[in-house]
């Protein structure tokens, strides 16, 4: 997460913040109010599971669940 920086622009003014992962909020007056925002944010980020990723991800990830084949045969 990048430290809040101050956007002035004709139109608007305030202080935003962006993550590495896309993330931008939206313009606040404060500089606290952003780094707020950030914290949130990054509070929401580890609540969150990430999907895996790619055509065959699914089945990546079941795989990888799975114990060694001396521990899943029977006998």
């Amino acid at each position: 997460m990048e430290a809040p920086y101050l956007v002035t622009d004709t139109n608007r003014k305030g202080y935003g913040v962006a993550c590495s992962c896309g993330f931008r909020s939206p313009l606040f007056e404060t500089r606290d109010e952003a780094q707020a925002s950030a914290t949130d944010h990054l509070a929401s980020n580890e609540q969150d599971v990430e999907e895996p990723k790619g055509f065959f991800g699914r089945r990546r990830a079941n795989k990888q669940q799975r114990h060694d084949w001396t521990e899943r045969r029977r006998g």
